[in-house]
């Protein structure tokens, strides 16, 4: 409260300048007296609720009721301070809000002038009440992004927590959490229905309806962490810390969907991201989490979940990796991982960088290509700026700036999606949507 009040105190004398200009508002930044309550009596439903308040004691000549949150506003997001209700009647103790702005959490400060004097009325805050709004806001540390294009929805996961969002609204529509961190998910189908797949590190998969995110199943994997999962061709492939089998190796578990029953293991490392080259029956990258330098390893699997193929890079630790940055090219053949955006082919053989820092840290956050690969769109982590590389030559042939840090993105037909953060820091944020017309 003592950070709140003085920001407070500038806003309302602002408002106050342009919104009557015959009065002048002297606000003491007092601690509450304890004598007067507000409280929400009613929730009407998510964006409309009565507040309620208790007489003050002693001198009186009008309430003034404000409101402060974080939102949009005029394109703009940031902090805004309304007054929102004032009343010169004592026995004025109620309000009802509904013209709350989409805003995670607003806060009501109710204060009170007990001065009579025409030109300095001093309002002292005398009471406080916050309300968390649902389905507005998304703030948190992100962990992913999924997209499912048919339905316009982005499938943001936190560390314990899974929020479905409307890209064309920006919107929550609803969350999941979960009784511990979370894993890489992945939406798949199966019996014609979406599922998405929530690999939880108290060593269950949880299958989500990938719509309403209501259990539908779980299957006990064992270990103390799962890393990630792929669903394809009726199969899950989940890397564990199950290290019953082969010690750190082995632990990729592939499931039948349909049965939940166990019908082979392989991998080279414990708690890896796979993640699926496109356009393949099934071709796996995995990029590990926890080991460092980051292993690469590559298998291959027919429809039945039998493994085909499987081989670990060569360089073993020459070029920048990261799990956390992953992306296959539309056709399959290759993929780009790190913020210096490092291009490996299939054969795990290294192409080039997008930008080379010299082993160091680079630039971006994530990538995203066109139909055929010959762009690729990067996106800066703390930069408000989008590039368009063109590949394989490597040159900058477009530019997008972004209101924010653009965290992950996507291409939609001739929209870039994009999921930014209002800060770069790695501590909690509010996320938001942009699109891009290209």
């Amino acid at each position: 409260m003592k950070k709140t009040i003085p920001f407070l105190i500038c806003c309302l004398i602002g408002l106050s300048c342009k919104k009557e200009k015959e009065e002048i508002f002297v606000i003491e930044p007092a601690p509450p007296t304890g004598t007067v309550e507000l409280k929400i009596d009613q929730v009407i439903n998510d964006s409309s609720i009565v507040l309620k308040w208790t007489k003050p004691v002693g001198a009186f000549q009008k309430y003034l009721l404000v409101q402060t949150s974080a939102y949009f506003k005029n394109g703009q997001f940031g902090t805004f301070t309304e007054r929102i209700d004032s009343s010169s009647n004592i026995n004025h103790l109620s309000f009802t809000e509904n013209n709350m702005p989409v805003a995670k959490s607003i806060s009501y400060y109710l204060l009170v002038s007990k001065d009579t004097t025409v030109y300095n009325q001093g309002f002292q805050y005398v009471a406080a009440v916050s309300y968390e709004r649902p389905n507005s806001l998304l703030y948190g540390i992100p962990l992913d992004v999924l997209i499912d294009k048919q339905k316009q929805r982005l499938y943001i996961a936190e560390n314990k927590e899974i929020n479905i969002v409307n890209y064309l609204s920006g919107r929550l529509i609803t969350s999941k959490e979960f009784p511990a961190s979370i894993g890489y998910c992945y939406l798949g189908d199966f019996g014609g229905n979406s599922e998405l797949y929530v690999p939880v590190n108290d060593g269950w998969l949880h299958i989500l309806d990938a719509s309403t995110l209501q259990l539908k199943d779980r299957i006990y994997v064992a270990g103390e962490y799962i890393g990630s999962v792929v669903a394809a061709n009726g199969k899950l492939y989940v890397s564990s810390t199950d290290r019953s089998v082969g010690g750190y190796s082995d632990c990729i578990k592939v499931y039948d969907r349909a049965t939940k029953n166990l019908i082979g293991r392989t991998g080279y490392y414990e708690k890896t991201r796979l993640f699926a080259l496109e356009g393949s029956a099934l071709e796996l990258i995995d990029l590990t989490i926890n080991v460092v330098p980051v292993g690469l390893s590559y298998y291959q699997f027919n429809t039945a979940g039998m493994l085909l193929l499987k081989k670990e890079d060569t360089y073993h630790g020459d070029f920048v990796m990261d799990a956390g940055i992953a992306r296959s090219f539309p056709d399959g053949s290759k993929f780009i991982t790190s913020s210096s955006g490092t291009i490996f082919n299939k054969s795990l053989l290294f192409d080039r960088y997008v930008k080379n820092n010299g082993g160091y840290a680079g630039p971006y956050s994530d990538f995203a290509f066109n139909n055929d690969g010959s762009l690729i769109y990067t996106a800066y982590a703390a930069q408000k700026k989008i590039d368009v590389v063109g590949y394989p030559a490597m040159n900058t042939v477009n530019s997008y700036t972004t209101a924010y840090y653009p965290y992950k993105i996507f291409r939609d037909g001739n929209t870039l999606i994009c999921v930014s953060k209002i800060n770069t820091n790695l501590q909690e944020t509010y996320m938001l949507v942009e699109k891009i017309n290209l």
